[in-house]
């Protein structure tokens, strides 16, 4: 990898997909020897938002301390979710100012942006496509804009399926995001000590597996991105099938393996990914697993 994973950090609120985040963000601390950071953003009460900024002072409102008792709770919770096996304690960092948090996507974007190397790992949102373009979600912010890798995990993943990784599967086009995608998730590989599938996605369909071909070409650009995986590695073209679905009915294929998709992010903004679509979004939300997206 170009950057060598150095943090792992977990925003956490005592949701279900936030507790499943916070087992699955141990899980890569302890497979990259990396430290682990909970991270609780304290928000913005709805009832605040038309009061003067200079009218809250911290140490005379009295929703702060339910917020802190919130945030107690919801880091205590998070404790419970770690990772038996990891090898030290978390850090614990509560984000809030004297104005309170506006926009909590906003906040963690800029932490994580001081940390160099980080991996961000949050828990989904559940709304539907409509719900997210008009209210937007935490989690789709995040993915749109951060710099670094960021994983996200439903809470249907549960627990127990977010504490094992099984298999690691990479959707390649030789692009440069696909690479970097495609070296991270080679490191996952060997630490986890699990094998790699490496998909190309070919949505009109057709014969192309001759050599000089896109997809070799993909194919051995991959490979050597990944580097050496013990467990091996296998090439699947996927035809006649849109993209997302076509990466998505591999993760099901896998689904009894614990599979984890480490896939690049594709440069849309947000205004074209809401109109046109953005594979890595639909990928997220269809996935019966963990999904990491590479910049």
């Amino acid at each position: 990898m170009e950057e060598q994973i150095s943090l792992v950090i977990v925003p956490v609120d005592g949701s279900p997909s936030a507790q499943a985040a916070v087992r699955h963000a141990s899980l890569l601390a302890r497979l990259l020897e990396t430290p682990l950071q909970l991270l609780h953003v304290m928000p913005l009460n709805p009832a605040e938002l038309s009061d003067i900024p200079a009218n809250r002072q911290a140490e005379a409102d009295h929703d702060r301390a339910r917020r802190q008792e919130l945030a107690t709770e919801a880091l205590a919770l998070a404790h419970q979710a770690l990772d038996p096996g990891l090898a030290q304690p978390p850090t614990e960092v509560l984000l809030e100012d004297t104005n309170f948090i506006r926009h909590p996507d906003r906040a963690i974007l800029e932490h994580a942006a001081r940390h160099a190397g980080c991996l961000l790992v949050l828990g989904a949102r559940q709304l539907s496509d409509v719900g997210k373009f008009m209210q937007g979600s935490i989690s789709t912010e995040v993915v749109h804009r951060a710099r670094c890798p960021v994983t996200i995990v439903h809470a249907r993943a549960g627990l127990s399926d977010a504490a094992r990784l099984g298999q690691v599967l990479v959707p390649v086009d030789g692009s440069a995001h696909c690479l970097k995608a495609t070296a991270l998730a080679g490191e996952l590989a060997r630490r986890a000590e699990v094998p790699v599938e490496l998909v190309f996605c070919r949505p009109d369909g057709g014969a192309d597996s001759t050599e000089g071909s896109p997809s070799d070409a993909a194919f051995r650009r991959a490979r050597e991105a990944l580097g050496e995986v013990p467990h091996g590695i296998e090439e699947v073209m996927s035809e006649g099938k849109r993209v997302p679905d076509a990466i998505v009915a591999r993760a099901r294929h896998h689904a009894e393996a614990m599979p984890m998709i480490v896939m690049g992010r594709r440069g849309l903004g947000k205004w074209q990914s809401s109109l046109l679509g953005s594979v890595s979004h639909r990928v997220i939300d269809l996935a019966p697993c963990p999904v990491t997206v590479v910049a």
